[in-house]
């Protein structure tokens, strides 16, 4: 298991357990982003704030979980982005798509 959800006053944040996303992870993060939005979830966050790395596998995940809950009218957002993680999406213009908070 790579990731965990938690539930902050109605907005379910998925929360990764490692400090970097590689893409092994991109199967259990799909599954959970479909299984949250069968359950009628209106607003999904992805938690970066421990992520220090993100691979080309990783950006992708994002991408489609991003892409999945868009194409559903679902909500989703990225928030607590390091400089780090936030300079490898301000290169490949992804800071331009992703609506990005600094907290839940």
């Amino acid at each position: 298991m790579y990731i965990n959800v938690e539930n902050h006053d109605g907005i379910s944040v998925i929360v990764p357990e490692k400090n970097k996303i590689l893409g092994l992870e991109a199967a259990e993060i799909q599954n959970t982003v479909l299984d949250l939005i069968q359950r009628g979830e209106k607003v999904i966050a992805f938690d970066l704030s421990k992520v220090e790395y993100l691979t080309s596998w990783g950006i992708g995940i994002l991408i489609h979980a991003y892409t999945t809950c868009t194409n559903r009218h679902i909500s989703f957002y990225l928030n607590g982005v390091n400089d780090k993680v936030m300079t490898i999406l301000t290169k490949v213009k992804l800071n331009r798509i992703f609506d990005i908070r600094e907290v839940v």
